[in-house]
C-alpha cells in the first residue's frame, strides 16, 4: 500500500521515513544563520526570488539555496562552453560571459535549477528582513498605543478589556 504522506526529503533511500522534515528544516536554518547578517551573497546562502517561474519552480518571495554560481561564455578557438565557477555575486566575471546560478528548494525541486540573477530578481535575506522591520514599526506602535489605552482605563475604573469595549 502506497503511503499518501508528502514527500519532504529528496533522498531516495528507500529506508528512509517518507516524512523527515528534519533535513529540510535543518538546511533552512543553516542557510539562514549564514545568510543573515552578510552583505554579500555567495555560494551556500539564502537569497530569495522576486520574479516568479513557475515552469522552473522558482515561486516570488520564496527562499532557495544558492548551490553555485559561474560565468559561462563560448570560446571561438576551441568551439567549446567554458564554466567558471565563482564565489559571489559581486565577483567580477571574464568579459563577454553571462552569469548563472543554481538554486534548489528542497520542497519544490527534485534537482537545482540552473538561471540567471535577472531572470528570478535575486534578494538577499538580509535585505528581506530589513524591508519586513520596517513593515513591523507602524504595527509595534499601534500596539503600544493600545497597551497604553488599556492601562489607563484600568488604572481609572479598575475595570477589564471587556468592560472598556462594551462601555461600562
Amino acid at each position: 500500500m502506497q503511503s499518501a504522506a508528502l514527500r519532504m526529503s529528496n533522498n531516495d533511500d528507500s529506508n528512509e521515513d517518507a516524512y523527515n522534515p528534519r533535513d529540510n528544516f535543518g538546511r533552512e536554518l543553516r542557510g539562514f544563520q549564514a545568510s543573515v547578517f552578510k552583505e554579500d551573497i555567495e555560494v551556500g546562502d539564502m537569497v530569495v526570488c522576486k520574479i516568479p517561474n513557475p515552469d522552473l519552480g522558482i515561486y516570488e518571495n520564496t527562499s532557495y539555496e544558492l548551490k553555485s554560481i559561474y560565468s559561462q561564455s563560448f570560446d571561438e578557438d576551441t568551439q567549446s562552453i567554458v564554466k567558471a565557477q565563482i564565489k559571489g555575486l559581486n565577483d567580477d566575471i571574464p568579459p563577454g560571459s553571462t552569469l548563472y546560478v543554481t538554486l534548489f528548494s528542497p520542497n519544490v525541486h527534485k534537482e537545482a535549477v540552473v538561471v540567471s540573477p535577472q531572470e528570478v530578481g535575486l534578494s538577499s535575506v538580509k535585505t528581506e528582513l530589513g524591508d519586513a522591520a520596517w513593515l513591523a514599526v507602524p504595527g509595534f506602535f499601534w500596539v503600544f498605543v493600545a497597551s497604553s489605552f488599556y492601562n489607563t482605563y484600568h488604572e481609572r475604573t479598575g475595570g477589564n478589556f471587556l468592560d472598556a469595549f462594551w462601555g461600562r
